[in-house]
Parts: C-alpha cells; sequence; structure tokens
C-alpha cells in the first residue's frame, strides 16, 4: 500500500542525504525557468509555481493558525474524540483512505508525498503521487449552479496579485478534513490562498462548513520544492495491509 512506499522513499531519502553531505556541500537548487510558461501564453504577472513540491515532515491534524483546537460542533467533537481512543486501544476506526478512496480537500494538502502542479491558461493542474490523484483548478470561472458531489469536488481559482486563490465546493462528506479524522458535512466550503515564497509555497487555508464547526477557521502548511524528486508508483490496491474489515474496524499489522 502507499505507506510502505512512503516509508521507503523517506529511508532512501535519509540515506542519499548522508551521503550527499558526507561527499559534497549542499547545494542551492537551480533556480526555476518560466520560458516555456510565457511561450504557453501565461502573462508575466502570474508568478511561476510549476514543477514539483513536498510538505516537509508529517503533523496529522489541522490546527487554527492562532492555535487550539478547530472549532468543533459538539457532534464533530465527540467523533474526533472516539477515533483517538480506538486507536489507543489498538483498534482504529475506519479511514476512506484505508479503503483506497480519494482523500479529498484539504486532507491532501498534508499529504507527505511529492505534488507537481502545471500551469495552463485556463487551467492549474495538480498532481499527486499519493494515489495518482489529480486536480483541475478552472482559472478565472465559475461554479456550475449545480455541482455533482466528488471525492476532489470542483475547483475554480484566479491570481489576486502575487496569490492563487482556489475556491473548492461539491466535497463529499465521506471524505476527512485531515489525518487526524476531523470530519465535515456536505456544505464544506473551503478556499487556498497559495503564495511562492523563494522556493516554497505557502498555502493558508480556510475552511467553513456550518454544520460541522461553530466558525470559519484557518490553518496553513508549505511546500518546499523539489526539483530532484520524481514521482513513483503508488499502488494501494496491492498489498493493502490496513483495508477495513466487515465492521469497519481497520485491519493493523
Amino acid at each position: 500500500m502507499g505507506f510502505v512506499f512512503w516509508s521507503t522513499r523517506m529511508v532512501c531519502a535519509v540515506v542519499v542525504v548522508g551521503l550527499s553531505t558526507a561527499a559534497v556541500a549542499v547545494k542551492e537548487p537551480p533556480k526555476m525557468d518560466d520560458a516555456g510558461l510565457r511561450a504557453a501564453g501565461i502573462p508575466d504577472s502570474v508568478p511561476n509555481i510549476s514543477g514539483v513540491w513536498q510538505v516537509r515532515g508529517f503533523d496529522r491534524n489541522f490546527k487554527p493558525v492562532e492555535g487550539g483546537d478547530p472549532p468543533w460542533q459538539p457532534w464533530n467533537k465527540k467523533a474526533f474524540d472516539e477515533r483517538h481512543a480506538a486507536e489507543k486501544a489498538g483498534k482504529p476506526l475506519y479511514d476512506p483512505t484505508a479503503a483506497c478512496l480519494p482523500s479529498g480537500t484539504p486532507r491532501l494538502i498534508a499529504a507527505p508525498y511529492p505534488v507537481e502542479i502545471v500551469q495552463t491558461p485556463d487551467k492549474t493542474v495538480f498532481l499527486y503521487e499519493v494515489q495518482h490523484l489529480f486536480r483541475v483548478v478552472h482559472m478565472n470561472a465559475k461554479h456550475p449552479d449545480k455541482v455533482e458531489p466528488s471525492f476532489m469536488g470542483h475547483a475554480i481559482g484566479h491570481w489576486e496579485g502575487d496569490t492563487l486563490v482556489i475556491d473548492t465546493v461539491g466535497l463529499v462528506k465521506e471524505t476527512q478534513i485531515d489525518e487526524g479524522g476531523t470530519m465535515h458535512s456536505e456544505q464544506l466550503h473551503v478556499v487556498e490562498r497559495i503564495r511562492k515564497v523563494n522556493d516554497t509555497l505557502e498555502i493558508v487555508f480556510t475552511i467553513e462548513d456550518p454544520k460541522a464547526f461553530t466558525k470559519t477557521w484557518t490553518s496553513k502548511r508549505v511546500w518546499h520544492w523539489r526539483p530532484d524528486v520524481r514521482f513513483i508508483e503508488y499502488v494501494c490496491e496491492e498489498n493493502n495491509r490496513n483495508a477495513p474489515d466487515d465492521s469497519g474496524v481497520l485491519r493493523n499489522f
């Protein structure tokens, strides 16, 4: 399953970094070339965020930028506490990704796998190594009057100066907000503000869902540019060690 590949990638990365630093000084990565971007018709005013990016480290839980816990509605807090109690008891509860279902947004923002961004004049496409998912952001567009719910939702985007603003709706309620198990309803509305800062992407995202939270709240993650990384195969369905059993409890071995 994907966890196995992630573990292997991380181990290999540690070994490679160790060998590299022992032999030569760490070099600054080359600057991104945007000639192809401009040739494709994207104006100079639009920042070049194309390429491979990856979060550093892994934090399972999204927290508000001001600190503390998410403003859960009572049912959501109860579900979160029950999930963590089950994990502590060694009987983790159902997680849709353990059944090889897509993570959805915003959970994917924190996934510890590389992401490649492809920019075109009318679309910004996110390609994820995890589960080989993809996400199309329709630029300078509007949501349709009726959005058919899906795991990845319907996303539109536009640039506000140097910040890419992505608005996502139409997410099925079966996904989770984060790896920790915070839930949401069919009313989930996510707005991401992505800004390039040197060789990082700062992603500040706002979560609105009055059924699941008492108020709108904002969290943050940072992706680092990884021109040295190429995707490897991710096959969730093969050797899936954590698939849920008939009762919905995850197998844990």
